[in-house]
């Protein structure tokens, strides 16, 4: 692994505990949208360093739920409170 890959994992880690500290519903969904975007580079950058273009159509998919539910999951809190 790389220095890049290692950030990025760093990254999310330190993403996933904005998730549990957060202290309130909107900082929670912050950090999961930004688990979600740590991870599609991760995938992005996994599919550059093997030339598997596959990974590439995997990452936007993922990157199309995540944009999706992120929304989903905003618009039902703020209907919701």
């Amino acid at each position: 692994m790389d220095f890049t890959s290692l950030s990025i994992i760093f990254l999310t880690v330190m993403s996933t505990f904005r998730i549990i500290i957060g202290p309130t519903i909107w900082d929670r969904l912050l950090g999961l949208n930004l688990v979600t975007t740590k991870l599609i580079m991760l995938i992005v950058l996994i599919a550059s360093l093997r030339n598997e273009t596959f990974l590439l159509d995997i990452a936007l998919v993922y990157s199309l739920l995540g944009f999706i539910g992120i929304t989903f999951m905003a618009i039902y809190i703020q209907n919701r409170g």
